[in-house]
C-alpha cells in the first residue's frame, strides 16, 4: 500500500542534492542565501530543489522581507520512519517463522 505523502517524500529524497539540502536544514533553519552558499549549483537550481522539498512538506519557508528562512519539517520523515518500521516488523516476523520451520526437527522427541 502506498500513500501520496510517502510518494512525495520518496520522490523528494530520491535526489542526492535534495538529501544534502535536508542534511543542511537538519542542523537548523537557514536563509536561502546561507543555504545557497553550501552548494555549487545556481540559484535557479537551488530554487527548484527547495520547491520540490516544499511540495513534499519537508521544508517550510518563512519570508522575512526579501530573504526567506527555510526550516526542515519532520512530519513526512516521521511517516517514512513509521512505514519502514512496519516493513521491518513484517520481514522480521517472516524470518522468525522461517527460522521456526527450519529448526523444527520432526525426528526430535517432544518435550
Amino acid at each position: 500500500m502506498t500513500s501520496p505523502t510517502l510518494d512525495r517524500t520518496f520522490e523528494a529524497l530520491a535526489s542526492p542534492h535534495r538529501r544534502a539540502i535536508v542534511e543542511c536544514l537538519a542542523r537548523g533553519p537557514m536563509t536561502t542565501p546561507e543555504l545557497g552558499r553550501q552548494f555549487p549549483f545556481s540559484k535557479q537550481a537551488l530554487s527548484r530543489h527547495v520547491a520540490l522539498l516544499e511540495r513534499a512538506h519537508l521544508v517550510q519557508r518563512t519570508p522575512h522581507g526579501r530573504v526567506h528562512e527555510l526550516r526542515l519539517t519532520s512530519d513526512p520523515l516521521d511517516a517514512v520512519t513509521d512505514w519502514v518500521a512496519l516493513r521491518r516488523a513484517a520481514w522480521e516476523a517472516s524470518l522468525d517463522r522461517l527460522d521456526d520451520v527450519l529448526h523444527d526437527d520432526p525426528q526430535e522427541e517432544p518435550r
